[in-house]
């Protein structure tokens, strides 16, 4: 009694304490039981899309266990008692057995309905309404699920409204949107679970014509070969680690980029009407475009689909990343011989070393707008970007500084002179693709002469 009898004269009621008390038990009570579920199952999903890896078809209601964020899977109770992943997309959120009943009833109507699209580009929009944010833009020959049909605003064209209802649909990748139907060509799969459109399987000669090709070429991003051509190799943006690899052995597929680095084991290959091949149990897709260019399409690590042309090359890509860092080191190397000391009586004394460093004293006229305030005297020196032709006959190229104390770097056009070396600040230039194509506006000129000091 005492204890409650405490309370009121320090202004705290002795029962908002013990409601403070119950509130966090029944937290703690929850918390138990949510970890407890989670251990057992999370719900129940109905299926989106024909899996017939697992003899899964939609509208299948499975008993969903795992959520896994990193692998982008469920993993369910297939019908005969076994457990298998199964990709995000192509399941609802996990619900109560009710809930998930409810939802299969409203796919009813378009069981086992997918569509093939008449129309490149055509969009699935965010809305049942034609002027609604596009989501996604359809290629021809797509094919695509129908889930059920949704009220909407008729779409028009010069005679009137166009014949047709709009669909809500699901992609080969997990979009979900509205689509009007008058370019939809709908047809509806077979009781067994078949992929829509599944022509053949790897070891198919359909599908070996193509597959079996990819193996034996070196697939690399398509920029590469626009590099290439250009003669204008970024030594940051190509390497030959990045490329697509396909292991048919090992059944194996792999990308590899800027940032990204994926690989995925596939139990089997299907090809579908419009041409694209999937390798099953994995998001990963592509389609064969020529003899040397193939599109894929796969999840990023953070579950969003991504697009990646790839293109077979021959050329020794290591070799020629070689090559352009030497040809950098050089084009640097003749700015340090021309030195490697220079001086400005307003910009002060900038020094070339052997290593790629820098010293720079005496810039406090650059400060704050081209140099940051935190920046040190030293740093390191290179080039980073290659110049427009248009430009080459007034400089010899583009030199960035990287000073101690500063994030950013600081860009200079140059050029060598019999006197010394001008520099022509860079920071507002037009940079696309790696190649300055134009000078800032009314950029800050400096010139140095060449210093007897070293």
């Amino acid at each position: 009694m005492k204890f409650q009898a405490d309370f009121p004269r320090r202004g705290v009621p002795w029962y908002t304490l013990a409601m403070a008390f119950r509130r966090f038990f029944v937290a703690v009570l929850a918390g138990v039981a949510v970890g407890l579920t989670s251990c057992g199952t999370l719900g129940y999903s109905v299926v989106l899309w024909n899996n017939p890896e697992h003899q899964l078809q939609d509208g299948q209601i499975v008993k969903v266990f795992i959520k896994s964020n990193i692998s982008q899977v469920y993993v369910v109770a297939l019908p005969d008692g076994k457990r298998a992943e199964i990709p995000l997309w192509q399941l609802t959120e996990p619900a109560g057995k009710k809930a998930a009943e409810k939802t299969a009833a409203r796919y009813a109507d378009y069981a086992h309905t997918y569509a093939s699209v008449k129309l490149d580009g055509l969009p699935i929009r965010a809305e049942a309404v034609n002027t609604s944010r596009q989501v996604y833009r359809l290629r021809q020959k797509e094919v695509i699920r129908v889930l059920y049909q949704g009220a909407g605003q008729a779409v028009m064209n010069g005679q009137g409204s166009m014949a047709g209802e709009w669909l809500r649909v699901l992609t080969n990748g997990g979009t979900q949107g509205w689509c009007f139907s008058y370019n939809l060509e709908l047809f509806r799969t077979d009781g067994e679970g078949s992929a829509p459109g599944a022509e053949s399987e790897a070891g198919g000669e359909t599908a070996d014509a193509a597959i079996l090709q990819l193996p034996g070429k070196n697939w690399y991003p398509e920029s590469f070969q626009g590099m290439i051509q250009a003669k204008r190799i970024d030594p940051a943006k190509m390497s030959e680690r990045y490329r697509f690899v396909l292991d048919t052995e090992a059944q194996r597929v792999g990308i590899t980029l800027e940032n990204t680095a994926l690989s995925w084991t596939y139990t089997g290959i299907s090809k579908a009407a419009d041409g694209m091949y999937h390798f099953v149990g994995t998001p990963v897709a592509l389609r064969v475009r020529g003899a040397d260019e193939i599109a894929v399409q796969f999840a990023g690590a953070d579950g969003k689909q991504r697009a990646q042309t790839f293109i077979a090359l021959d050329e020794d890509i290591a070799q020629l990343v070689q090559e352009e860092r030497a040809r950098r080191a050089k084009e640097l190397e003749r700015v340090r011989m021309l030195g490697p000391s220079f001086i400005s009586s307003n910009y002060g004394r900038l020094q070339f070393m052997e290593d790629g460093a820098f010293f720079w004293s005496g810039y406090q006229l650059l400060v704050p707008t081209i140099i940051a305030q935190s920046a040190g005297n030293g740093g390191t020196v290179g080039v980073q970007y290659f110049i427009s032709n248009a430009l080459k006959n007034s400089y010899d190229g583009i030199l960035s500084f990287r000073f101690s104390g500063m994030t950013k770097d600081v860009h200079f056009l140059y050029k060598l002179t019999d006197d010394g070396l001008r520099l022509e600040d860079a920071t507002h230039a037009q940079i696309a693709n790696g190649v300055v194509t134009g000078r800032g506006t009314s950029p800050l000129v400096i010139f140095f002469s060449h210093s007897t000091e070293h």
